[in-house]
């Protein structure tokens, strides 16, 4: 790359937006200058590279020189094989006027062989990272070197081709804060959610992005309403973005251009996106800007959707607990973590008594309703770490983390207290609980099992009781 372009291009910045692209497209990027010196560092991990050059960056010398002799000998792209082993496709960045640099795309290392198949979804992933790659980086050419921002709209359009095409709605995030950071040159971008009557802060980059995290606006506080009352964007001064929530602490140049944009589908207000710049976008960068977030309000509302019904999948309705399918997923992690760290997991089975006999009775509408109870009742009596799981009609299963035995057994008379002491409708409602505590040679359907079997042990010895597997 252009010396001038590196003087005015945060590396920082540029390996943010950089590693969003790689977890976006799910390969590697790599990123040289001109003269064959890296300028970035590689977005996902390889081991062994990490291992060759005890971290990211290439130091190797016979990897510098094996890329050096490749750029030299380079027109526009070629794919090859690394001296290690690794498939590349590399790709020279610029255009026929000016001569940026160079991309290096990879899957990884690979354990399989490099078929004709691999070979294909290698080439296109690299082809989609060099047109947004080059597109953004010409664009910032230009816009630094010459003042111009011509190309502004051809990265803006690379980068929304990306946005609508994924739907993990951290990824879009990523993708929307850290590219406008990069194209922009701004201070600050943000995106926040429409969460009931609040937008709260999903997303923000900048220099004091961090501070903004989480925070919550009312909808119907001045500024957020006078932003979501047109459909044009809404120009800020220092001092009204101030007024909104966390923003105080803020330092924003008295110079500097704000904008929020709202973000809008079909199906009503998604979002709003916000941008401080340290100039005036011009007319030209405020209607790209705008068709920018067009795209960045669909991609949205597509990624939240996907990401309810991925939680809906996972989730019992009636209770708002995991359901038996996301149990088994939820226990697979736990026991590696518990593995890793060396840290005890106890299970907890509960099995509320004659509950058949309550619903045949009372109604389901009634039992549905002690069901709600009992939820509220267990997550009450247990920590915010713990992770409860509807296991069939009337059974539950809890997960305690980081849980001995003693612990657990103490627990579980806590929810039975609870449940004895609570005036349920109709009659009171009692469970048995079977306790198990990972052994060593526990598998993940051992500890279930060991716990259900407990349950039933307390179910035969007089039910309301709590039994401790062996």
């Amino acid at each position: 790359m252009a010396n001038n372009l590196l003087l005015t291009l945060s590396v920082r910045y540029w390996q943010e937006f950089q590693d969003t692209l790689s977890k976006v497209m799910d390969a590697n990027i790599y990123i040289f200058d001109a003269q064959g010196n890296p300028f970035s560092q590689f977005s996902l991990p390889i081991e062994l590279c990490q291992a060759i050059n005890k971290g990211k960056a290439v130091i190797n010398s016979t990897c510098l020189d094996f890329y050096r002799t490749t750029f030299n000998q380079l027109k526009d792209k070629e794919l090859l094989t690394c001296p290690r082993g690794i498939k590349l496709c590399v790709y020279r960045l610029g255009n026929y006027m000016q001569h940026l640099g160079y991309m290096i795309v990879t899957l990884g290392p690979e354990t399989t062989p490099f078929d004709r198949e691999k070979e294909m979804i290698l080439n296109a992933k690299a082809y989609n990272a060099y047109r947004t790659v080059n597109e953004v980086l010409s664009a910032l050419l230009e816009k630094n070197l010459l003042g111009l921002q011509r190309l502004e709209l051809n990265s803006i359009y690379e980068i929304s081709r990306l946005m609508t095409s994924i739907t993990e709605l951290d990824k879009v995030l990523d993708l929307i804060t850290n590219s406008l950071v990069i194209i922009y040159q701004a201070d600050l971008c943000f995106v926040g959610l429409r969460i009931g009557d609040k937008i709260r802060i999903a997303q923000a980059k900048g220099e004091s992005g961090h501070l903004l995290g989480g925070k919550e606006w009312a909808l119907l506080h001045p500024v957020i309403e006078r932003v979501f009352s047109q459909i044009e964007p809404s120009m800020l001064t220092a001092d009204e973005l101030r007024t909104l929530t966390g923003v105080s602490p803020l330092e924003v140049s008295s110079h500097s251009e704000i904008i929020l944009y709202p973000l809008w589908t079909a199906l009503g207000i998604v979002g709003l996106l916000g941008i401080v710049v340290p100039m005036s976008l011009g007319e030209n960068g405020k209607r790209n800007l705008q068709i920018y977030a067009n795209f960045a309000a669909v991609a949205l509302a597509n990624a939240t959707l996907v990401s309810r019904l991925e939680e809906e999948a996972k989730t019992d309705f009636l209770t708002g607990f995991l359901n038996k399918r996301a149990l088994g997923f939820t226990l697979v992690e736990e026991l590696q973590r518990a593995a890793t760290y060396g840290y005890p997991v106890s299970i907890m089975f509960i099995d509320l008594d004659d509950f058949k006999y309550y619903n045949d009775t009372f109604g389901h509408l009634a039992g549905d309703v002690v069901l709600q109870k009992v939820a509220e009742i267990i997550k009450s009596c247990i920590r915010v770490t713990d992770i409860a799981c509807r296991y069939g009609g009337e059974e539950f299963v809890i997960i305690l983390p980081g849980t001995d035995n003693d612990n657990a057994l103490k627990v579980a008379k806590r929810i039975l207290n609870s449940l004895e002491n609570h005036p349920f409708p109709h009659r009171q409602i009692t469970a048995s609980i079977g306790v198990a505590t990972l052994r060593e040679d526990d598998t993940i359907d051992s500890l279930l099992r060991r716990s259900d079997e407990a349950c039933y042990m307390a179910k035969k010895l007089g039910k309301n009781r709590v039994y401790n597997a062996t």
